[in-house]
């Protein structure tokens, strides 16, 4: 793992940090290509209970791509093409997570960062949090992978505004939007993060499972009746999880509920 990208274990919970502060923690190529294992590697650690994604510093959780890479990175189509794989491969490794995850923000949070942001579960944010995706500031177009999730998320006329003026929103905007969960002043952040991961922690991994597997299912077929049936019948695999029954029983037995995650 580089220096660029960290993380940082506390408890059930492990940050990644995009570690670039002096650039307003633009992001590398490498950096995207780097995403997928770092996220693989959580994932897989029954210690760990919920993901954070932030940026270090105050000034920007990413402040997009790094362009100074582009001339190497992104110059010819192949290029071009490898270059789309590496952030679509990091933004499809936050959502397809199978743990909560819970992205920070605080500054700017545009372009490339915006692309991977919209991909946690949770966004929260400080009222410093300006989001955006100014694209066509820089002729790129953005593909139909992502532009559906904006626009499941967020609305057509959202989408619209923000792809076609490349204007910021603010935190109180994005709230409106639903593109932020929740936004406190930033004096308040850290705590209120840290008992949203509580709350997420103390309960049951397999309804989380489950919930982010009808949200995926929800989001990609776009409707109900478009969902295969062997995906509608998941749920009643939850109903014979030691989680269900753990959580039985400490109701009956009064108690909170200590969820082995299986």
């Amino acid at each position: 793992m580089s220096d660029e990208l960290l993380v940082r274990r506390s408890g059930q919970a492990a940050t990644v940090v995009i570690n670039r502060p002096d650039q307003r923690n633009a992001v590398t190529y490498d950096m995207w290509c780097e995403f997928p294992a770092v996220l693989a590697e959580l994932d897989a650690d029954p210690a760990i209970r919920v993901v954070l994604v932030t940026g270090e510093g105050d000034r920007a959780f990413s402040a997009g791509a790094d362009i100074k890479d582009f001339q190497e990175t992104r110059s010819t189509p192949e290029k071009s093409r490898n270059y789309r794989a590496a952030v679509e491969g990091a933004c499809e490794a936050l959502a397809n997570l199978s743990k909560p995850s819970i992205v920070v923000l605080r500054g700017y949070c545009i372009g490339g960062g915006f692309e991977l942001a919209i991909h946690g579960d949770i966004r929260v944010g400080d009222d410093t949090a300006q989001i955006g995706l100014p694209a066509a500031k820089r002729g790129i177009a953005i593909g139909h992978a992502f532009l559906s999730r904006l626009e499941h998320l967020a609305g057509a006329a959202n989408t619209s505004y923000m792809l076609l003026s490349s204007r910021l929103m603010n935190a109180d905007a994005a709230l409106n939007a639903g593109l932020i969960s929740v936004v406190v002043p930033p004096a308040e952040l850290d705590a209120f993060v840290d008992g949203l991961v509580e709350d997420i922690a103390q309960n049951s991994p397999v309804s989380h499972r489950m919930h982010k597997a009808v949200i995926a299912d929800l989001i990609e077929h776009g409707a109900l009746e478009l969902i295969p049936q062997a995906r509608l019948d998941l749920q009643s695999t939850s109903d014979v999880s030691e989680d269900f029954l753990e959580g039985v029983r400490s109701f009956v037995e009064k108690r909170k509920p200590n969820f082995p995650g299986r």
